[in-house]
Protein backbone atom coordinates (compact mmCIF):
# COMPACT_ATOMS: atom_id res chain seq x y z
CA UNK A 1 0.00 0.00 0.00
CA UNK A 2 1.43 3.39 -1.15
CA UNK A 3 1.81 6.49 1.13
CA UNK A 4 -0.18 9.12 -0.45
CA UNK A 5 2.52 12.40 -1.09
CA UNK A 6 1.72 15.51 1.03
CA UNK A 7 -0.02 18.29 -0.89
CA UNK A 8 2.60 20.61 -2.46
CA UNK A 9 2.32 24.19 -0.60
CA UNK A 10 3.91 25.44 -4.16
CA UNK A 11 0.35 26.58 -4.90
CA UNK A 12 -0.09 28.38 -0.89
CA UNK A 13 -0.42 32.68 -2.00
CA UNK A 14 1.92 33.99 0.03
CA UNK A 15 0.67 36.39 2.45
CA UNK A 16 2.81 39.54 2.37
CA UNK A 17 2.73 42.97 4.23
CA UNK A 18 4.73 46.15 2.58
CA UNK A 19 5.32 48.86 4.21
CA UNK A 20 6.82 51.84 2.81
CA UNK A 21 7.89 55.78 3.80
CA UNK A 22 8.61 57.11 0.69
CA UNK A 23 7.71 57.67 -2.95
CA UNK A 24 10.78 55.45 -4.52
CA UNK A 25 10.63 52.94 -2.14
CA UNK A 26 6.47 52.36 -2.67
CA UNK A 27 7.53 52.29 -6.53
CA UNK A 28 9.59 49.89 -5.68
CA UNK A 29 7.49 47.53 -3.67
CA UNK A 30 4.75 47.73 -6.01
CA UNK A 31 6.41 47.33 -8.85
CA UNK A 32 8.17 44.05 -7.02
CA UNK A 33 5.12 42.84 -5.65
CA UNK A 34 3.12 43.04 -9.31
CA UNK A 35 5.74 40.40 -10.71
CA UNK A 36 5.25 38.12 -7.98
CA UNK A 37 2.33 35.62 -9.05
CA UNK A 38 0.41 33.52 -6.37
CA UNK A 39 1.03 36.80 -3.85
CA UNK A 40 -1.45 38.03 -1.64
CA UNK A 41 0.15 41.25 -0.96
CA UNK A 42 -1.19 44.31 0.95
CA UNK A 43 0.62 47.73 0.63
CA UNK A 44 1.16 50.58 3.29
CA UNK A 45 2.56 53.45 3.73
CA UNK A 46 4.49 54.78 7.54
CA UNK A 47 3.81 58.36 8.39
CA UNK A 48 6.87 59.71 7.86
CA UNK A 49 8.73 63.55 7.14
CA UNK A 50 9.30 61.84 3.55
CA UNK A 51 5.81 60.77 2.76
CA UNK A 52 4.89 61.92 -0.67
CA UNK A 53 1.90 63.02 -1.84
CA UNK A 54 -1.05 62.38 -3.61
CA UNK A 55 0.18 63.01 -7.59
CA UNK A 56 3.98 61.28 -5.79
CA UNK A 57 1.73 58.17 -5.42
CA UNK A 58 0.04 58.32 -8.35
CA UNK A 59 3.12 58.04 -10.30
CA UNK A 60 5.02 55.75 -7.89
CA UNK A 61 1.78 52.71 -8.32
CA UNK A 62 1.29 53.75 -12.05
CA UNK A 63 1.67 50.62 -13.86
CA UNK A 64 1.26 48.37 -11.25
CA UNK A 65 -1.94 46.28 -9.74
CA UNK A 66 -2.53 49.30 -7.09
CA UNK A 67 -2.52 51.83 -9.80
CA UNK A 68 -6.13 53.38 -9.09
CA UNK A 69 -6.14 52.77 -5.25
CA UNK A 70 -5.93 53.87 -2.29
CA UNK A 71 -2.65 53.39 -0.40
CA UNK A 72 -3.50 53.46 3.55
CA UNK A 73 -0.95 55.43 5.60
CA UNK A 74 -0.23 54.00 9.15
CA UNK A 75 1.56 54.70 12.12
CA UNK A 76 4.45 53.24 13.95
CA UNK A 77 1.92 51.72 16.26
CA UNK A 78 -0.15 50.69 13.67
CA UNK A 79 2.31 47.95 12.74
CA UNK A 80 2.05 44.68 14.99
CA UNK A 81 -1.74 44.74 14.13
CA UNK A 82 -1.44 44.91 10.54
CA UNK A 83 1.13 42.48 9.98
CA UNK A 84 -1.39 40.20 12.85
CA UNK A 85 -4.40 41.24 10.84
CA UNK A 86 -3.02 39.37 7.37
CA UNK A 87 -1.89 36.64 9.32
CA UNK A 88 1.62 37.88 7.41
CA UNK A 89 4.01 35.06 5.93
CA UNK A 90 6.81 37.91 4.73
CA UNK A 91 6.92 41.25 5.78
CA UNK A 92 8.52 43.39 3.44
CA UNK A 93 10.66 46.21 4.60
CA UNK A 94 10.64 48.81 1.83
CA UNK A 95 11.74 52.00 3.63
CA UNK A 96 14.58 53.87 4.28
CA UNK A 97 16.47 52.28 7.43
CA UNK A 98 15.59 53.81 10.53
CA UNK A 99 11.61 53.00 9.39
CA UNK A 100 13.21 49.09 8.63
CA UNK A 101 14.60 48.76 11.90
CA UNK A 102 11.29 49.73 13.71
CA UNK A 103 9.34 47.42 11.68
CA UNK A 104 11.55 44.30 11.85
CA UNK A 105 11.72 44.96 15.79
CA UNK A 106 8.04 44.98 15.62
CA UNK A 107 7.69 42.19 13.42
CA UNK A 108 10.30 40.40 15.24
CA UNK A 109 8.48 40.29 18.87
CA UNK A 110 5.63 38.94 17.64
CA UNK A 111 4.23 35.43 18.95
CA UNK A 112 4.82 34.28 15.58
CA UNK A 113 6.84 35.99 13.52
CA UNK A 114 7.14 36.48 9.53
CA UNK A 115 10.50 36.50 7.30
CA UNK A 116 11.67 39.85 6.97
CA UNK A 117 12.80 40.82 3.75
CA UNK A 118 14.14 44.03 2.44
CA UNK A 119 16.08 45.71 -0.50
CA UNK A 120 16.70 48.97 -2.16
CA UNK A 121 14.78 50.81 -5.20
CA UNK A 122 17.52 50.87 -7.35
CA UNK A 123 21.25 50.50 -8.00
CA UNK A 124 22.10 49.43 -4.31
CA UNK A 125 25.62 50.14 -4.65
CA UNK A 126 27.98 50.19 -2.92
CA UNK A 127 26.84 48.01 -0.22
CA UNK A 128 27.23 50.07 3.11
CA UNK A 129 27.54 48.50 6.40
CA UNK A 130 24.90 51.27 8.01
CA UNK A 131 22.06 50.53 5.82
CA UNK A 132 22.93 46.80 6.82
CA UNK A 133 23.12 47.20 10.42
CA UNK A 134 19.90 48.68 9.99
CA UNK A 135 18.41 45.80 8.39
CA UNK A 136 19.93 43.42 10.93
CA UNK A 137 16.79 41.05 12.02
CA UNK A 138 16.10 40.51 8.50
CA UNK A 139 16.02 36.84 7.02
CA UNK A 140 16.55 38.26 3.13
CA UNK A 141 17.79 41.16 0.86
CA UNK A 142 17.09 41.12 -2.58
CA UNK A 143 20.11 42.45 -4.32
CA UNK A 144 19.40 43.02 -8.35
CA UNK A 145 23.10 42.12 -9.75
CA UNK A 146 25.66 39.91 -9.65
CA UNK A 147 28.36 42.68 -8.38
CA UNK A 148 25.29 43.33 -5.60
CA UNK A 149 25.31 39.96 -4.47
CA UNK A 150 28.60 39.79 -4.19
CA UNK A 151 29.55 43.06 -2.26
CA UNK A 152 26.37 42.71 -0.19
CA UNK A 153 27.43 39.32 0.94
CA UNK A 154 30.60 40.81 1.92
CA UNK A 155 28.81 43.40 4.16
CA UNK A 156 26.94 40.78 5.43
CA UNK A 157 29.56 38.66 6.81
CA UNK A 158 31.49 42.42 7.68
CA UNK A 159 28.97 43.26 9.92
CA UNK A 160 27.93 39.68 11.21
CA UNK A 161 24.23 40.37 10.09
CA UNK A 162 23.48 36.37 8.70
CA UNK A 163 21.12 36.75 5.78
CA UNK A 164 20.31 35.04 2.68
CA UNK A 165 20.96 37.21 -0.38
CA UNK A 166 18.64 36.97 -3.41
CA UNK A 167 19.05 37.64 -6.91
CA UNK A 168 16.21 39.51 -8.81
CA UNK A 169 15.85 41.88 -11.58
CA UNK A 170 14.98 45.52 -10.74
CA UNK A 171 10.98 45.26 -11.01
CA UNK A 172 11.31 48.15 -13.33
CA UNK A 173 13.37 46.20 -16.60
CA UNK A 174 10.69 45.04 -19.06
CA UNK A 175 13.56 43.72 -21.44
CA UNK A 176 13.87 39.81 -21.55
CA UNK A 177 17.24 39.52 -22.81
CA UNK A 178 19.89 41.89 -23.24
CA UNK A 179 18.37 45.01 -24.34
CA UNK A 180 19.42 46.82 -27.67
CA UNK A 181 19.63 50.58 -28.88
CA UNK A 182 16.19 51.15 -30.56
CA UNK A 183 15.91 53.37 -33.91
CA UNK A 184 14.27 56.57 -33.40
CA UNK A 185 11.32 56.64 -35.26
CA UNK A 186 10.30 59.37 -37.94
CA UNK A 187 8.66 61.32 -35.89
CA UNK A 188 7.51 64.50 -36.03
CA UNK A 189 8.10 66.89 -33.02
CA UNK A 190 7.08 70.37 -32.13
CA UNK A 191 10.22 73.03 -32.26
CA UNK A 192 10.77 74.64 -29.09
CA UNK A 193 10.15 78.17 -28.95
CA UNK A 194 11.57 80.51 -31.31
CA UNK A 195 12.96 77.76 -33.03
CA UNK A 196 13.37 77.68 -37.08
CA UNK A 197 12.57 74.92 -39.23
CA UNK A 198 16.29 73.29 -39.88
CA UNK A 199 16.84 69.73 -40.97
CA UNK A 200 17.82 67.65 -37.61
CA UNK A 201 20.69 65.17 -37.73
CA UNK A 202 19.94 61.52 -37.29
CA UNK A 203 21.77 61.10 -34.29
CA UNK A 204 20.56 64.15 -32.46
CA UNK A 205 18.11 63.45 -29.83
CA UNK A 206 14.79 65.22 -30.52
CA UNK A 207 14.00 65.29 -26.89
CA UNK A 208 17.21 65.35 -24.20
CA UNK A 209 15.96 63.81 -20.88
CA UNK A 210 18.01 64.71 -17.90
CA UNK A 211 17.36 62.57 -14.70
CA UNK A 212 18.58 64.28 -11.60
CA UNK A 213 19.23 62.79 -8.49
CA UNK A 214 18.83 64.50 -4.44
CA UNK A 215 22.74 63.01 -3.60
CA UNK A 216 24.99 63.68 -6.48
CA UNK A 217 26.43 65.76 -7.37
CA UNK A 218 27.04 67.72 -4.25
CA UNK A 219 28.06 70.97 -4.74
CA UNK A 220 26.12 73.88 -6.71
CA UNK A 221 29.30 74.45 -9.02
CA UNK A 222 28.96 71.15 -10.28
CA UNK A 223 25.29 71.42 -10.99
CA UNK A 224 24.90 74.61 -12.82
CA UNK A 225 27.66 72.93 -14.74
CA UNK A 226 25.34 70.39 -15.92
CA UNK A 227 22.02 72.78 -16.26
CA UNK A 228 24.79 75.00 -18.42
CA UNK A 229 25.56 71.76 -20.71
CA UNK A 230 21.61 71.45 -21.12
CA UNK A 231 21.23 74.74 -22.06
CA UNK A 232 24.23 74.56 -24.64
CA UNK A 233 22.71 71.88 -26.27
CA UNK A 234 19.31 73.44 -26.42
CA UNK A 235 20.80 76.37 -27.90
CA UNK A 236 22.21 74.39 -30.53
CA UNK A 237 19.93 72.50 -31.21
CA UNK A 238 16.68 74.65 -31.29
CA UNK A 239 14.68 71.72 -33.30
CA UNK A 240 14.91 69.44 -30.05
CA UNK A 241 13.50 69.74 -26.46
CA UNK A 242 15.37 69.91 -23.53
CA UNK A 243 13.69 68.33 -19.98
CA UNK A 244 14.69 68.42 -16.50
CA UNK A 245 12.55 65.42 -15.50
CA UNK A 246 12.25 66.48 -11.69
CA UNK A 247 11.40 63.54 -9.26
CA UNK A 248 9.39 65.94 -7.21
CA UNK A 249 7.45 69.37 -7.06
CA UNK A 250 8.76 72.48 -5.34
CA UNK A 251 7.48 71.86 -1.43
CA UNK A 252 7.50 68.07 -1.91
CA UNK A 253 9.44 65.33 -0.22
CA UNK A 254 12.11 62.47 -1.91
CA UNK A 255 13.82 59.86 0.01
CA UNK A 256 16.98 62.11 0.48
CA UNK A 257 17.09 65.84 1.08
CA UNK A 258 18.07 68.40 -2.01
CA UNK A 259 20.68 70.69 -1.04
CA UNK A 260 20.62 72.17 -4.71
CA UNK A 261 17.36 72.26 -6.49
CA UNK A 262 17.55 72.30 -10.36
CA UNK A 263 14.29 74.53 -10.39
CA UNK A 264 16.34 76.92 -8.42
CA UNK A 265 19.49 76.70 -10.61
CA UNK A 266 17.39 77.29 -13.78
CA UNK A 267 15.40 79.76 -12.54
CA UNK A 268 18.62 81.85 -11.48
CA UNK A 269 20.00 81.18 -15.17
CA UNK A 270 17.07 82.25 -16.78
CA UNK A 271 17.01 85.21 -14.91
CA UNK A 272 20.64 85.76 -15.93
CA UNK A 273 19.63 85.70 -19.57
CA UNK A 274 22.02 82.27 -19.87
CA UNK A 275 22.00 81.75 -23.36
CA UNK A 276 19.64 78.49 -24.02
CA UNK A 277 18.03 78.00 -20.40
CA UNK A 278 14.77 79.84 -21.34
CA UNK A 279 14.53 76.46 -23.76
CA UNK A 280 15.04 74.66 -20.93
CA UNK A 281 11.55 72.58 -19.30
CA UNK A 282 10.79 71.19 -16.57
CA UNK A 283 9.30 67.66 -16.40
CA UNK A 284 7.05 65.63 -14.17
CA UNK A 285 5.24 61.96 -13.82
CA UNK A 286 6.43 58.22 -14.43
CA UNK A 287 10.30 57.81 -16.13
CA UNK A 288 8.12 56.22 -18.61
CA UNK A 289 6.02 58.99 -20.33
CA UNK A 290 9.88 60.23 -21.23
CA UNK A 291 12.03 57.06 -22.19
CA UNK A 292 10.05 57.47 -25.81
CA UNK A 293 11.64 56.81 -29.44
CA UNK A 294 13.47 59.58 -30.44
CA UNK A 295 14.27 60.62 -26.85
CA UNK A 296 17.93 60.43 -25.12
CA UNK A 297 18.99 60.40 -21.13
CA UNK A 298 21.81 61.92 -19.14
CA UNK A 299 22.33 61.49 -15.50
CA UNK A 300 25.44 61.12 -13.14
CA UNK A 301 24.69 57.63 -11.83
CA UNK A 302 20.59 57.72 -11.65
CA UNK A 303 18.63 53.98 -11.46
CA UNK A 304 17.03 56.01 -14.65
CA UNK A 305 19.73 55.10 -16.94
CA UNK A 306 18.77 51.20 -16.38
CA UNK A 307 15.33 52.34 -17.02
CA UNK A 308 16.40 54.21 -20.03
CA UNK A 309 18.87 50.90 -21.25
CA UNK A 310 15.75 48.82 -20.76
CA UNK A 311 13.89 50.80 -23.46
CA UNK A 312 16.86 50.69 -25.52
CA UNK A 313 17.08 54.78 -25.57
CA UNK A 314 20.32 56.62 -26.24
CA UNK A 315 22.11 57.20 -22.95
CA UNK A 316 25.07 58.69 -21.04
CA UNK A 317 26.51 58.76 -17.73
CA UNK A 318 28.44 62.31 -16.85
CA UNK A 319 32.39 61.46 -16.77
CA UNK A 320 32.96 65.26 -15.57
CA UNK A 321 32.70 64.29 -11.94
CA UNK A 322 34.26 60.76 -12.41
CA UNK A 323 33.45 57.63 -10.88
CA UNK A 324 33.64 56.77 -7.33
CA UNK A 325 31.93 55.57 -4.22
CA UNK A 326 30.98 58.94 -2.96
CA UNK A 327 29.02 59.60 -6.34
CA UNK A 328 27.15 56.41 -6.11
CA UNK A 329 28.58 55.27 -10.02
CA UNK A 330 31.24 53.19 -9.78
CA UNK A 331 29.17 50.55 -11.50
CA UNK A 332 29.13 52.68 -14.56
CA UNK A 333 32.57 53.63 -15.10
CA UNK A 334 33.12 50.33 -17.91
CA UNK A 335 29.87 50.66 -19.21
CA UNK A 336 30.65 52.22 -22.67
CA UNK A 337 27.97 55.24 -22.05
CA UNK A 338 29.87 57.25 -20.28
CA UNK A 339 30.56 60.56 -21.59
CA UNK A 340 31.47 65.02 -21.18
CA UNK A 341 29.04 67.54 -20.85
CA UNK A 342 30.80 68.86 -24.12
CA UNK A 343 29.20 65.85 -25.29
CA UNK A 344 26.18 66.48 -23.37
CA UNK A 345 25.83 69.86 -25.04
CA UNK A 346 26.56 68.47 -28.59
CA UNK A 347 24.30 65.71 -28.09
CA UNK A 348 26.37 62.99 -28.81
CA UNK A 349 24.67 60.31 -26.58
CA UNK A 350 26.09 56.66 -26.32
CA UNK A 351 24.22 53.09 -25.17
CA UNK A 352 26.32 50.54 -23.00
CA UNK A 353 27.91 47.12 -24.26
CA UNK A 354 26.26 44.13 -24.30
CA UNK A 355 29.29 42.63 -22.08
CA UNK A 356 28.40 45.09 -19.29
CA UNK A 357 24.66 44.56 -19.58
CA UNK A 358 25.32 41.26 -19.31
CA UNK A 359 26.93 41.35 -15.82
CA UNK A 360 25.04 44.43 -14.58
CA UNK A 361 21.43 44.71 -13.87
CA UNK A 362 20.05 42.62 -17.26
CA UNK A 363 20.72 38.77 -16.33
CA UNK A 364 18.26 36.54 -17.13
CA UNK A 365 15.30 36.34 -14.80
CA UNK A 366 14.34 33.12 -14.23
CA UNK A 367 11.82 33.63 -11.54
CA UNK A 368 14.21 32.32 -8.65
CA UNK A 369 13.07 35.08 -6.21
CA UNK A 370 9.59 33.69 -5.86
CA UNK A 371 10.66 30.56 -5.09
CA UNK A 372 12.78 32.03 -2.76
CA UNK A 373 10.12 33.48 -0.90
CA UNK A 374 8.04 30.59 -1.12
CA UNK A 375 10.92 28.53 0.84
CA UNK A 376 11.14 31.64 3.21
CA UNK A 377 7.11 32.03 3.72
CA UNK A 378 6.92 28.19 4.36
CA UNK A 379 9.62 28.33 6.98
CA UNK A 380 7.75 31.05 8.74
CA UNK A 381 4.58 29.34 8.94
CA UNK A 382 6.06 26.28 10.00
CA UNK A 383 7.87 28.18 13.14
CA UNK A 384 11.46 27.13 11.34
CA UNK A 385 12.55 30.80 11.79
CA UNK A 386 15.41 31.49 14.16
CA UNK A 387 14.90 33.92 17.09
CA UNK A 388 17.99 36.38 17.38
CA UNK A 389 17.92 37.71 20.37
CA UNK A 390 20.98 39.30 20.97
CA UNK A 391 20.35 40.75 17.41
CA UNK A 392 17.37 42.40 18.93
CA UNK A 393 18.97 44.29 21.85
CA UNK A 394 21.89 45.61 19.40
CA UNK A 395 18.60 46.66 16.95
CA UNK A 396 17.05 48.56 20.35
CA UNK A 397 19.89 50.09 21.33
CA UNK A 398 20.35 51.48 17.44
CA UNK A 399 16.84 52.97 17.09
CA UNK A 400 17.40 54.29 20.60
CA UNK A 401 20.59 56.35 19.40
CA UNK A 402 18.53 57.46 16.33
CA UNK A 403 15.91 59.23 18.20
CA UNK A 404 18.09 60.64 20.64
CA UNK A 405 19.95 61.92 17.41
CA UNK A 406 16.51 64.13 16.36
CA UNK A 407 16.28 65.23 19.93
CA UNK A 408 19.37 66.45 20.93
CA UNK A 409 20.96 69.72 20.43
CA UNK A 410 23.38 69.78 18.25
CA UNK A 411 26.06 70.22 20.49
CA UNK A 412 25.72 67.33 22.33
CA UNK A 413 25.37 65.22 19.31
CA UNK A 414 28.40 65.91 18.31
CA UNK A 415 30.21 65.96 21.72
CA UNK A 416 28.43 62.16 22.11
CA UNK A 417 30.46 61.32 18.81
CA UNK A 418 33.87 62.86 20.45
CA UNK A 419 33.19 60.64 23.08
CA UNK A 420 32.86 57.55 21.53
CA UNK A 421 36.03 58.39 18.94
CA UNK A 422 38.45 58.56 22.06
CA UNK A 423 37.65 54.93 23.27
Amino acid sequence: MSIPEPPSRSDVPIRIVSVSDSESYLKWATRLLSSLPGVEAHVYLIDSPILPTDEQITHAVAGTAWAGRRIPVVTRTDLARIITDHHADIVLGAATGPIVAQLFLTAHLLEHRPALVSGLPGMGLPASTKGMNYRRLMDAFIAHSFAEVAQYTQVSALTQVPCEIYLARLPMLRSLGIPQLAVAEDVEQPAAAGAHSLPMPDDVPQTLVFAPQAKVPETLADREAIVRALAGFASHHQNSSVVIKMRSRPGEHETHHEQHSYFDILDSLRKQGFDGADLIGLGYGPLDEFLVPGSALVTVSSTAALESFDRGIPTLLISDFGFDRALLNEAFAESGATGTLAEVAAGDIGFPTSAWLAENYFHVDEGRLRHHLSLLATRAREGQLPNRRSAVWKQKRLLIRAELRTIAPTPVVRAYRKLRTLR
